[in-house]
């Protein structure tokens, strides 16, 4: 595949995920609307602590049989890699499902003190036996290249979301965020088979004891280095909720959940690169290195401004995007949010680029070590960092939590950049993207003057500046601004 289908296929999924976010934010601040400020803080703590456990049946299995359906050219060995994946999975996800049911009322009134989380639970590990499927299948269709197939799904799917959890929200609150969880995960996977082995019928074949033998060997020995890696990135994402949880009140960690809500959705970007970035480097690797080199640094260029500009814009308008989606009532309650999201922002446009540097290089490369160990970083700063800032100097929770995980954040990128560059001699990551980044620090930083006045007034000045600092830097050009505007409008005119 070469650059420019790359690149096609990219913006076709940012266009497909940024659909999918629109219907999301939709969903969500519909959400924050009907419950109160303690109910969220209830469903985020259940969220959290039911994603933090239902992380170990993961087994980094998507990834390692994305990787293995794109290098196959045999359509009867792709039905073979999915049953041995799943078969490695259900191994997990049985028990793990089966120990949340049973132990959800002793971690909801003996640990955490809620009882209010305790059928969440319940239903969350339900959920699981359906989820666990769900990775697999993506599999299926991003390492088959079936792009077009994957997009339409997840715009599609976001509107099912939509059409489940508001209703079942406005009924039964919070109970009805988890029934609507769970009609979501089913659908969502019966759905996802049809996608998925449709196009295969008649090339389904069940993998003899030596298949299943050899397929294991190969996924496995790249799946338990990814198996860890996002065990360890979801406890970072969640820690916040569950720490907090501990100790505070079910308003402080709405209060915290809300600035995640919002900041994480930059994840988008990065998820809709590496759907396709996964399975194309890692056949444009194994076949020339050069040309991975190059393909790479182009596309991350791009991707890198995209990413720029949109935190900037995240960070600068936070307080009015959340006023005019949340409400005027809402957005009084959760004014404490706001100042976390810049430092929460950050936090995940530095894990962006590492989540695209581990799809895209690490993982094609089986630089597992220097994976495991950037993860550890990321993990072990954020914590340490906590515990520094809130015992120790005494800032409160809230900010030292928001702060811990962008220094999190810092630590792991910078060791993963640096061991690429000492192990491939490949350097992506220079000065001028540190420049951008510093830049789009202080316009988020300018944009927490209370005054929207103000802010309308300086805006045209910092996007002028914005512009030309990325043009100046390189990484795009105004003719590649030029033709990525004109797909956009084409695509939406039609």
């Amino acid at each position: 595949m070469k650059i420019k289908e790359l690149t096609k296929w990219q913006l076709v999924s940012f266009l497909s995920r940024g659909g999918a976010m629109v219907l999301g934010l939709i969903q969500s601040f519909v959400i924050l609307r009907i419950l109160t400020q303690a109910e969220w803080g209830i469903v985020q703590l259940a969220v959290s602590i039911g994603g933090a456990l239902g992380i170990y049946q993961h087994l980094g299995l998507a990834s390692a049989s994305t990787r293995e359906i794109a290098s196959t050219k045999d359509d009867t060995k792709v039905f073979k890699i999915f049953l041995t994946a799943m078969s490695i999975r259900y191994l997990v996800t049985l028990p793990l499902a089966t120990g949340l049911f049973i132990l959800s009322s002793r971690i909801a009134n003996n640990i955490y003190h809620q009882p209010a989380i305790e059928l969440p639970l319940k239903i969350y590990a339900v959920s699981l036996l359906f989820q666990s499927f769900q990775g697999i299948l993506n599999s299926v269709v991003s390492g088959t290249k079936r792009f077009k197939h994957l997009f339409i799904y997840q715009v599609a799917i976001a509107g099912v979301s939509v059409a489940l959890y508001i209703p079942l929200v406005y009924l039964y609150k919070i109970t009805g965020y988890f029934y609507a969880f769970l009609g979501f995960n089913i659908i969502g996977t019966l759905v996802l088979t049809v996608v998925a082995f449709k196009p295969l019928r008649g090339k389904l074949q069940l993998p003899k004891k030596t298949d299943f033998v050899h397929l294991f060997k190969e996924i496995f020995s790249i799946s338990i280095a990814i198996y860890l890696v996002k065990i360890i990135y979801t406890n970072w994402e969640k820690f916040g909720n569950n720490v907090l949880g501990l100790s505070n009140t079910a308003e402080t960690v709405a209060i915290y959940g809300f600035a995640m809500l919002f900041s994480k959705k930059l994840m988008h970007i990065s998820d809709a690169v590496t759907a396709v970035n996964l399975p194309v480097l890692s056949e444009k690797y194994k076949s020339n290195f050069e040309d991975f080199k190059d393909t790479f640094t182009k596309n991350f260029n791009k991707v890198y401004s995209l990413l720029i500009v949109s935190a900037t814009l995240a960070s600068f308008w936070a307080s009015e995007i959340i006023l005019i989606a949340a409400g005027r009532v809402r957005h009084l309650e959760y004014s404490v949010s706001i100042r976390l999201i810049l430092p929460l922002v950050l936090a995940f446009v530095f894990y962006a680029v590492l989540n695209i540097v581990k799809s895209s290089i690490l993982i094609p490369a089986k630089l597992i070590r220097e994976m495991i160990i950037g993860f550890v970083l990321l993990l072990g700063t954020t914590v340490s960092s906590f515990f520094v800032l809130s015992r120790l100097i005494s800032i409160n929770p809230l900010d030292s939590m928001a702060w811990s995980m962008t220094l999190g954040g810092i630590l792991s990128l910078a060791f993963v950049i640096v061991y690429s560059r000492k192990k491939l001699k490949f350097t992506f990551f220079k000065s001028n993207h540190t420049l951008l980044l510093l830049q789009m620090f202080f316009i988020g930083y300018a944009g927490q003057v209370d005054s929207t006045v103000i802010k309308l007034v300086v805006f045209p000045v910092h996007a002028y500046l914005l512009i030309r600092g990325l043009l100046e830097s390189g990484l795009i050009s105004k003719r590649e601004i030029a033709v990525v505007k004109s797909k956009i409008l084409r695509r939406f005119s039609k």
